[in-house]
């Protein structure tokens, strides 16, 4: 009877130890040395086939298909995107927000981009998304990355 409980017991483990497989997580991350003095790390979850490019501007794909382009900006360009944003008619804020390292809002231009400007703390440089894809793309691209200072 000892013997049967320690198989189940066995068995239960490797379902246990198998099942945690499912969500692995990879990561891609750049440091990039930025005009205004900075240097930043974009770090990107890239599991399900994410990648982040190297160049500049640094694009983020998916299955080889191209859904976010990357660029930075200073905190003064941050600011004429909030700016841009609130008077262009053709233009309409979906969200804004905060979180340890960085502020953002997302906008959406035309109906035909959907955009993030993000400033990250502590410093005088921010970072510009445009997706042309879809909104929940660009959420998702969003979701994936974390921004902070190196």
């Amino acid at each position: 009877m000892k013997k049967m409980y320690c198989r189940i017991l066995a068995a239960l483990l490797c379902v246990l130890c198998l099942s945690g497989c499912g969500n692995v997580h990879t990561y891609m991350t750049y440091t990039y040395n930025v005009s205004t003095g900075d240097s930043v790390d974009i770090k990107l979850d890239t599991s399900d086939d994410y990648q982040l490019t190297s160049d500049l501007p640094f694009e983020i794909s998916k299955d080889g298909q191209l859904l976010t382009s990357g660029s930075f900006i200073n905190a003064d360009g941050y600011q004429m995107y909030a700016g841009a944003v609130e008077e262009d008619e053709n233009a309409s804020l979906l969200e804004n927000g905060s979180t340890d390292t960085i502020e953002y809002f997302m906008w959406n231009y035309n109906n035909s981009e959907y955009n993030y400007a993000i400033l990250i703390k502590n410093s005088q440089t921010g970072v510009l998304l445009g997706n042309t894809v879809s909104e929940e793309s660009a959420k998702e691209v969003f979701n994936r990355l974390q921004i902070s200072l190196n």
